[in-house]
């Protein structure tokens, strides 16, 4: 069976390096200034980009850039001069979303592959043949698309290279292109700098057309309704239809820890392999889905399962009210870099805890080969005395377990 690539995020050095390790064949980085979730980037500098960069091919990863904003007049200069200065960075490909960006990518960069973002909201075959003849490389489809609408693109334009968002966050605006933020906070998700406004909660009231002016209280829970939160996207489970007529598959989550772009990168690549060299799914590393902090899941729109159900009926696993904040919310408590030292003979490695650790404590981990159950055995601090916890204002932490760690452990639940 084909086996398309999975493409991971990294919104910093480690998370793209994990994504790295636990089995994305490439992870997109986002370029500073260019790119969105701008605000959430922990890649602050072109020297930032061009590290990651190397250090994802070092580790046998492609690295794609974001500069898939849509700029404002007053941008463009600076958008110029950020292709610029990337130009040189050994980028496997660049995402980018606006047509007036892409004579200036061009420009400075020109046979590096292009990959149209979701942002540009492409839908229909004809707009997917126009973007190929430009010299595109690959659409990622608006995530409005059904799997049947994606099979007919496939026959029609069968030389574009396809990817499609399988895993994380969805939008409660048109692929993504938010104004709400920007029309509530001044911070336009278009621009990079999304505030996650359909994710707030809402006091909504109703208001009828023969007593204007009575106002009713549309109820939540005590205070509050969800309406704008939408569900997860998760398409594990049906992930086997999905791969013969896609080339790459995405993961959301630049915003999201470590611990998610592992799990997540790890159970995809399992289940995809699986499905491709025709063996068994072990349930354990596909249940990782729902280990990691997400809210209730559907499989978005590639499927089309809402036309099944009349207007006045609830489809089954709609977003409802108790699904609207994250799910398992506190199980992450840190991750092993590849540093580590050595006293009285034994290996401690580095580790920035996100959570309460004492020594005793068994903690599930997970690895990019395996996972299981550790012990911590002892803590040092960053001047290598012992201590007796560590916590999230640790910032620089040693840790002894009773497993043979290799670096890059995520430790949970």
């Amino acid at each position: 069976m084909h086996k398309p690539t999975i493409v991971a995020p990294g919104w910093s050095h480690d998370k793209a390096m994990v994504a790295s390790h636990y089995g994305a064949e490439e992870v997109y980085v986002g370029v500073p200034f260019t790119s969105l979730r701008m605000r959430q980037n922990k890649i602050y500098s072109f020297d930032d980009v061009k590290k990651t960069v190397d250090d994802l091919h070092a580790n046998g990863s492609k690295a794609l850039l974001t500069m898939n904003i849509f700029p404002r007049n007053a941008d463009i200069k600076i958008f110029e001069d950020t292709v610029k200065e990337i130009a040189n960075v050994g980028a496997d490909a660049i995402i980018f979303s606006d047509p007036g960006t892409f004579h200036i990518i061009r420009k400075y960069l020109p046979d590096i592959p292009l990959h149209m973002s979701t942002q540009s909201s492409t839908m229909n075959w004809a707009a997917v043949k126009f973007w190929k003849d430009m010299g595109v490389k690959r659409i990622v489809f608006a995530r409005e698309l059904s799997l049947e609408e994606i099979k007919e693109i496939r026959e029609k334009v069968p030389w574009m290279e396809i990817e499609v968002f399988v895993h994380g966050a969805m939008c409660m605006s048109y692929s993504g292109r938010c104004l709400l933020g920007d029309y509530m906070s001044g911070r336009p998700g278009n621009k990079g700098e999304c505030s996650h406004a359909c994710r707030f909660k809402y006091k909504v009231r109703l208001e009828e057309e023969r007593r204007p002016g009575k106002l009713f209280q549309l109820e939540g829970d005590e205070e509050w309704s969800h309406i704008l939160s939408s569900k997860d996207l998760c398409t594990i489970d049906k992930l086997k239809e999905i791969l013969p007529y896609v080339d790459a598959i995405k993961i959301e989550g630049r915003s999201k820890s470590e611990f998610y772009v592992g799990a997540i990168v790890k159970a995809y690549k399992h289940v995809r392999d699986a499905i491709v060299e025709w063996k068994k799914i072990d349930e354990h590393i596909a249940n990782l889905v729902n280990v990691i902090p997400h809210r209730a899941y559907r499989d978005g729109f590639l499927f089309n399962t809402l036309q099944d159900f009349p207007e006045w009926e609830t489809p089954i696993g709609s977003t409802t009210l108790d699904s609207a904040w994250p799910l398992f919310n506190r199980n992450y408590f840190g991750m092993f870099s590849d540093q580590s030292i050595e006293k009285d003979g034994k290996k401690y490695f580095h580790i920035e805890p996100k959570e309460v650790i004492t020594p005793g404590m068994k903690i599930k981990y997970l690895s990019p080969t395996e996972m299981g159950e550790l012990e911590v055995l002892d803590i040092l601090d960053a001047k290598w005395n012992q201590v007796e916890k560590a916590h999230c204002n640790s910032w620089t932490m040693y840790m002894l377990t009773d497993k043979k760690l290799e670096g890059w452990e995520i430790l949970y639940e």
